[in-house]
């Protein structure tokens, strides 16, 4: 499938370099405090114990080994470093299922047997990473893989004007984070089909492009929301 010229850095450079720089030296067996927060997040919004979760941009895969372990789910990852994927893999076992591609091109995505086959979908500061190339591909691909009655999870900028910033990493630049003034959650509920059961707006005083560039304090908010997916329940 045809990806962008930023979706193909990801996949040959980028998330290589970024597992590289984060996580070569984590410590598989403990689940980062972040992704337990999230796994928090998700159980206070009344999703207990979710037969089938996938999640995309999941490094090396902690938290999909969380709900593999303590709650018996089958767990698969989208992932474009291939050596996150690699070090999930030796870490997890069968246990996890760990793929490298993008959200918007990835082998899970081509298995029909996959489709509307998952009950909770985690995006964890993802989308502002996809290409506007591939962005509605993107999502059309999480609204296939979940399931009437499934819930989404998104942790996202919420800043309050739009604006994108170059990736600092990548020489010449090219590669942005997009952070729409919209969050991209509100495309899944302007459809109708999708509701916002919990949410929470936090605010990030040590972000480094706030405080370094002199921004807004409100432009480092960090929206954490959780939706439910119905194609019938949201319509009278």
């Amino acid at each position: 499938m045809e990806s962008s010229p930023q979706d193909r850095h990801y996949l040959e450079v980028e998330a290589d370099a970024f597992f590289e720089r984060n996580f070569a030296a984590a410590d598989p067996r403990a689940l980062r405090p972040h992704k337990r927060a999230i796994a928090e997040r998700i159980a206070a919004a009344g999703v207990r114990a979710p037969r089938r979760v996938l999640e995309y941009g999941c490094a090396y895969g902690d938290l999909l080994a969380h709900y593999a372990l303590e709650h018996g789910a089958e767990a698969f990852g989208v992932e474009p470093s291939a050596k996150a994927v690699a070090f999930g893999q030796a870490a997890y076992g069968e246990r996890v299922r760990l793929v490298t591609g993008t959200m918007a091109a990835n082998p899970l995505a081509a298995d029909a047997a996959l489709r509307g086959a998952f009950d909770l979908v985690v995006v964890d500061d993802v989308f502002c990473w996809v290409s506007r190339e591939t962005l509605y591909r993107s999502i059309a691909h999480v609204d296939d893989m979940l399931r009437d009655g499934g819930f989404l999870y998104i942790r996202e900028f919420l800043p309050l004007h739009q604006h994108r910033n170059a990736n600092h990493h990548v020489p010449g630049g090219g590669v942005y984070c997009y952070k729409p003034r919209g969050p991209h959650s509100s495309i899944f509920t302007a459809s109708g089909v999708y509701e916002v059961i919990r949410q929470e707006v936090s605010l990030d005083l040590d972000d480094a492009w706030a405080r370094d560039r002199g921004a807004e304090v409100f432009e480092s908010r960090w929206s954490n929301v959780v939706l439910r997916k119905s194609l019938a329940d949201y319509f009278e």
